[in-house]
């Protein structure tokens, strides 16, 4: 059996998971980031123990998703924006102390990608591309059905391409990013409320809102065509808040991506939408183990 966590900044998802995916029994408690990072990480170990209580079979391995940058291979988180008082915390040395098993983890972003190539939408494709559209815009890599980190484990941050060097600033401090132009937050400051609102109103047919829709599908386009040049990938998955839009963001995203795309990578690759729901982040970091 596999522990996946999912470390969030307002709750810690946990499940048992079976190699084939199979989650077993789940727990969910609240993260108290506001607390600091020791009674955070005691909420971890909490979660761990409520799923191994009963249990005869042995746990091989915990995986842990963490939102924010972290070096992989010492398993150290940086500094997430969501838990303050985090700075390079070694959660993997402290959990592998504490359960005496192998410990796991990467960003949230990595592990929805991870989660679609073993039990989701990229189950079958040896390449491909999943993003994250929600109050920003993060992603994986999947090459070889391997995940690809970068030099340093920072390979995936498709926000913070440029897109329009004269765009609207973005949080890290540039301008015009792929975040910035197409994300959750674009389109509060476009339209004054959040995705689903604007969504609803699209439906029904509400102008201002169909013109919203229709901005960010194409600068979502105008990414994804650059992210399919680059990698030349099977499949781009679509994954976050924003994608619950399905079709109505989708269908325009699919005709205006290949305007930008060069002919051949573009006939060759499917855009779709994530197949995993809620469970995604405990099966990702369950997949970390695998």
């Amino acid at each position: 059996m596999i522990i996946g966590i999912d470390l969030g900044g307002t709750k810690i998802a946990a499940a048992l998971v079976t190699p084939t995916g199979k989650i077993v029994t789940d727990v969910q408690i609240p993260t108290e980031a506001q607390k600091g990072q020791k009674q955070v990480i005691e909420h971890i170990k909490k979660a761990a123990y409520a799923l191994i209580k009963g249990q005869k079979a042995h746990i091989s391995c915990i995986g842990i998703g963490v939102p924010g940058p972290i070096l992989y291979k010492e398993g150290i988180v940086i500094e997430p924006p969501n838990l303050p008082g985090w700075k390079r915390v070694n959660l993997k040395r402290i959990l592998e102390k504490e359960f005496k098993v192998p410990v796991s983890l990467d960003n949230d972003a990595n592990c929805a990608a991870l989660a679609e190539a073993y039990f989701g939408a990229g189950k079958k494709a040896r390449n491909f591309i999943y993003i994250t559209v929600s109050t920003g815009i993060g992603g994986g890599i999947i090459i070889d059905r391997k995940l690809y980190r970068g030099a340093i484990g920072a390979a995936g941050e498709f926000g913070h391409m440029v897109i329009d060097p004269k765009g609207p600033l973005c949080g890290c401090g540039n301008h015009g990013c792929f975040e910035a132009l197409a994300s959750g937050s674009a389109i509060k400051r476009m339209y004054g409320l959040d995705a689903l609102s604007v969504e609803l109103a699209a439906r029904q047919g509400e102008p201002k809102a169909k013109k919203v829709v229709a901005t960010i599908a194409h600068n979502l386009a105008i990414g994804i065509a650059n992210l399919v040049n680059i990698f030349n990938p099977e499949m781009v998955i679509i994954g976050g808040g924003v994608s619950k839009m399905r079709e109505l963001l989708l269908t325009p995203i699919r005709q205006e991506f290949k305007k930008y795309a060069l002919t051949l990578p573009a006939k060759n690759v499917k855009i779709v939408r994530v197949k995993l729901g809620s469970e995604a982040g405990v099966l990702g970091a369950a997949a970390l183990c695998l």
